[in-house]
């Protein structure tokens, strides 16, 4: 362990075995699966974690042997929750523009969002749908591991001085057309700076369905197949092997010809590419 003198700062020492063993502990006593997280990505959350607690991996597997209970609070520390309304804005502008002119011929949409956090990408979906005219026949699905984010998610419930911010993203996607008129976030949103509020408006609570889900382990969480699913952020945290996994699953998920958007640092290379078209960070099922 490397400390800092005169600073609250500790770097605590992780090599690859003792690692392995903490992930294999967690597995063993809740079938959590990180074995195929991105080592660096699972490292940097590890280092995290073990300063938060103050000990070493093998002293945390010790504690997990002796109170299980606290690898609930350790998988929600390894999961990342970063997100915003309208994140990167230019993948909403050409979803606006290459997505919804298909989704405008279906009579029923059905939308997944993995990986979901605190439920500002479903949220920023349900926006755009409703700007459209389709909210009403679309099925918004959004799934996440970590129980306390999903339960913040279905209150829409975010503080003013963290996420205000982002409604110049909402204004860059949905007001950036200075031909029509501008849409005002009290359509969507009831803000008090005062009271650090930002809330969902009530009409729009309880249009999202949000479940708790693990990714890896856990089947579909629906049998019925998808028009789109958004998962963007999520694969970077995962290695090749487990990328290529999540994708077959996407592939299996969704309907012909219906989409599947990623981040920008995320990819579908090799064997899988062929199964869809590229159109920026869009891509769409083509057989």
């Amino acid at each position: 362990m490397l400390c800092l003198k005169n600073l609250y700062v500790c770097r605590m020492e992780i090599n690859a075995e003792d690692t392995k063993l903490l992930i294999s502990t967690i597995y063993n006593l809740s079938g959590y699966d990180f074995f195929d997280y991105s080592p660096k990505s699972l490292e940097r959350r590890l280092e995290k974690i073990l300063s938060d607690h103050n000990c070493s991996i093998k002293e945390l597997i010790e504690k997990i042997n002796n109170n299980p209970l606290i690898i609930e609070t350790i998988v929600k520390n390894i999961t990342v929750n970063t997100t915003e309304f309208f994140r990167d804005p230019t993948v909403w502008i050409e979803f606006e523009e290459k997505v919804i002119p298909f989704l405008k011929n279906k009579e029923k949409i059905r939308i997944w969002h993995p990986g979901c956090s605190y439920g500002h990408e479903p949220y920023s979906m349900l926006m755009m749908l409703n700007e459209h005219q389709l909210l009403d026949r679309a099925e918004i699905i959004a799934t996440d591991l970590n129980s306390d984010v999903l339960s913040s998610a279905k209150e829409g419930r975010f503080r003013y001085f963290l996420d205000a911010e982002y409604l110049k993203n909402f204004d860059l996607v949905l007001n950036r057309d200075p031909l029509n008129y501008t849409i005002p976030y009290s359509k969507y949103f009831t803000i008090n700076p005062i009271k650090d509020i930002f809330l969902i408006k009530p009409e729009f609570i309880g249009k999202i369905k949000f479940y708790k889900h693990d990714i890896i382990c856990d089947p579909l969480p629906d049998t019925e197949a998808f028009d789109v699913i958004m998962c963007r952020n999520l694969l970077i945290y995962f290695n090749m092997e487990l990328q290529n996994k999540m994708l077959f699953k996407f592939y299996k998920a969704l309907k012909l010809n219906s989409f599947l958007i990623l981040g920008y640092h995320e990819s579908i290379i090799g064997s899988m590419s062929s199964y869809f078209d590229k159109n920026g960070q869009i891509y769409k099922k083509n057989k």
